[in-house]
């Protein structure tokens, strides 16, 4: 049934919007918590529709809260515990790297890096680390009230979501309705993929990990595997920042062969394979989107964006793609690539 919009009254709409905005500008510091919970949300809708028609819809939007914050504690959880057992390995790992980089220790080294400022280099860092730490202890009650907001947000979206999705359908005006709901179904692909494929990518390093740190030789395979599997959570940057971790404890020891085999065999297979291969394919395929535009939408959302911006850059960079697909077809006649009359 369509909807007579000259009947509708402006006025009333037209405060609503007001009190909307007003709401927007109030709560705009916790927006990050907001888009996260509702970016999970969206990916959960389907499963909340399908578990609804068993149970209780307030029961099954618990069940997959409830899902949510235990794989994230358990992910908390596993990798303090692996930090906390090899702690004592860990700190033995820096302390030869404090040593074996000291200008004096670096002389007997073919190539001439004592002139690099190794020290200041490591002085810098240490403080750093302490004023992170710092930092961070600083905003535990923060991050605590935050999480608690995250989570009651994510428990309402998923429980309205049904809801709130037919409601939605039911304003939009019969003739609009095909597009916007292959908008919307594009945002569900792009949020599903942004999630599904980063936690495949990181039991995958997991997995690809094992056998390069046994070959490496040395000890703690399990916990560096581990480590990888968690910093590859992080598009970019994870598996890298342990293999340079381990790159300046090769070069420390002076350990020339185990430093090689970490830039040519680690690097390639833990960092450009999955991040530079697998993870935009992996998107791509889903959404339809060449990798290139993956790679724009991370860099360039975290670049102008924040942390938030892993979220969002893809998914804004997806919308405009499935937006010029619409133009395409509503003013060209004929569909776009990626859109069928069937979509």
């Amino acid at each position: 049934m369509s909807m007579n919009w000259k009947s509708v009254d402006r006025v009333s709409i037209g405060i609503i919007a007001l009190i909307a905005l007003i709401t927007f500008l109030a709560f705009f510091p916790l927006l990050s918590v907001g888009v996260l919970a509702l970016s999970v949300a969206v990916v959960l809708i389907p499963f909340q529709e399908r578990l609804s028609k068993r149970i209780s819809p307030a029961l099954s939007a618990f069940l997959l809260t409830l899902m949510v914050v235990t794989v994230g504690f358990l992910a908390i959880l596993i990798t303090f515990n692996v930090l906390y057992q090899n702690m004592d390995y860990l700190i033995s790992l820096i302390s030869s790297i404090l040593d074996g980089l000291r200008p004096d220790a670096l002389s007997d080294i073919p190539v001439p890096l004592s002139g690099l400022g190794f020290d200041e280099m490591i002085d810098n860092f240490l403080l750093s680390v302490k004023d992170a730490l710092f930092v961070y202890l600083s905003l535990i009650p923060t991050l605590a009230i935050q999480l608690l907001l995250f989570i009651l947000a994510l428990s309402l979206f998923i429980y309205s979501g049904p809801g709130l999705k037919a409601n939605f359908q039911k304003m939009i005006p019969e003739s609009s309705r095909k597009n916007v709901m292959v908008i919307y179904k594009r945002v569900h692909d792009t949020l599903y993929s942004i999630y599904i494929v980063h936690f495949s990518i990181a039991i995958l390093t997991f997995f690809l990990a094992l056998p390069f740190f046994w070959i490496l030789g040395y000890e703690h395979v399990f916990f560096f595997s581990v480590l990888c599997a968690l910093f590859a959570l992080i598009p970019f940057l994870g598996p890298v920042i342990v293999l340079a971790f381990l790159a300046l404890y090769a070069l420390s020891i002076r350990d020339f062969r185990s430093l090689l085999l970490i830039i040519f065999i680690g690097y390639p297979l833990l960092g450009a394979l999955t991040d530079l291969y697998l993870r935009p394919v992996m998107m791509g395929k889903r959404v339809e989107i060449h990798p290139v535009v993956i790679f724009i939408g991370f860099f360039g959302g975290m670049a102008t964006m924040g942390l938030i911006g892993f979220i969002l850059g893809p998914l804004l960079l997806s919308l405009v793609i499935g937006g010029y697909q619409i133009a395409v077809q509503e003013l060209g006649g004929v569909p776009a690539p990626g859109m069928d009359a069937d979509t």
